[in-house]
């Protein structure tokens, strides 16, 4: 009884926000200085066929006061109080290909599309929305000759958020300008270095509950700062079907690990977390389901220290090792890597790559 009442509840705040969205891409749509717009996430795929994503939001055209002391604020606010258009015809394109998605509830388009036998590397897609603008998003086809791929946590993985503590993180998401923002030493490095390790093929994920919101803002974090270029896999947040929040993150994660097991066999796999959410949980999920899949898992021990989260995360290790995966916990890239070389992923240059970013100048 009280799962129906906690169910028509959440479908009441569904409906609410999806009639106030709805009003207001009304109201500001044909507005001067407003558009109806597709903001485009990293598509990515095989040779043979790609999945591509997108949201149609209303949007304002340029940035007001970029110089404004309250400007991380606000571009900060304006993330999130996005303004999705269910409903919009969109026109993807990509190699000649060319296939229709409609926008859903909450604004975002998903498509699978067939390809013409691309070649590996970068390509671009085209989005078009019908008397809007056309606009144009990155597609990462995946060397059929790699044999690693790796998957990273985002927050306090790849970027200081420090999510375990809520002062912090609100911080650092609200008042912290996006060039400001810190990466985790030595990390840009590492990942580089698992990329050489396999020939410069190996594919990067970056698999987070991060909101879709930050995807343009985690994409330039990531050339920004060194971290090799890869497709961005987040979470909506806000009500939905089965949470009033968002999906359970060891839940996601492991979802979408799977899918990337599935889309690509022939990889085996590389997978960085964090300590301060559910990534262990996660990692050890899959490694129960497939663990020939997996060559090593690294988890970054975030502050502040848990002797609870601690001796959790050594229990999945001592679970994960069993079945032939050795899960470490570290407390900084160099352990990564120094590990990473004693079972072939990288030679001893990257380990000293990446001891020198790691040692505070």
């Amino acid at each position: 009884m009280r799962q129906m009442a906690t169910n028509r509840w959440v479908e009441w705040v569904m409906r609410g926000e999806r009639a106030a969205e709805v009003r207001i891409a009304d109201v500001l749509r044909d507005r001067p200085g407003w558009r109806i717009a597709v903001e485009p996430y990293v598509a990515h795929g095989t040779a043979t066929r790609c999945t591509v994503r997108g949201r149609v939001l209303v949007s304002r055209r340029g940035d007001a006061s970029p110089g404004s002391p309250l400007a991380p604020l606000r571009k900060a606010a304006a993330r999130y109080a996005t303004v999705d258009v269910p409903g919009v015809v969109v026109t993807v394109e990509v190699a000649g290909q060319s296939q229709q998605a409609t926008s859903g509830p909450e604004g975002y388009i998903e498509a699978t599309i067939d390809l013409p036998s691309l070649p590996p590397g970068w390509h671009t897609v085209t989005y078009a929305v019908a008397g809007g603008d056309q606009l144009e998003g990155p597609l990462l086809v995946v060397d059929p000759g790699a044999e690693r791929g790796i998957i990273s946590d985002l927050d306090d993985t790849v970027i200081h958020t420090g999510l375990t503590q809520a002062m912090v993180a609100l911080r650092n998401s609200l008042l912290v300008a996006d060039t400001a923002r810190m990466a985790v030493a030595g990390g840009a490095e590492l990942y580089q270095g698992l990329v050489a390790g396999d020939g410069g093929r190996a594919p990067v994920f970056y698999v987070s509950t991060g909101a879709w919101n930050v995807h343009g803002m985690l994409v330039d974090f990531l050339a920004r700062t060194g971290f090799p270029r890869g497709p961005v896999l987040l979470t909506d947040w806000g009500p939905g079907q089965r949470w009033l929040f968002r999906e359970d993150s060891a839940a996601f994660k492991a979802r979408a690990i799977r899918a990337l097991f599935a889309e690509h066999p022939q990889l085996s796999w590389v997978l960085v977390g964090d300590s301060g959410q559910h990534d262990a949980e996660a990692y050890a999920q899959v490694v129960r389901t497939e663990p020939g899949r997996v060559t090593a898992i690294y988890i970054r021990d975030v502050p502040p220290a848990s002797l609870l989260r601690t001796s959790r995360v050594e229990e999945l290790a001592a679970e994960v090792q069993a079945l032939g995966v050795p899960m470490l916990l570290i407390s900084d890239s160099v352990q990564a890597a120094e590990h990473a070389r004693s079972i072939g992923l990288v030679d001893a240059t990257v380990v000293e790559r990446v001891r020198a970013a790691t040692v505070s100048p």
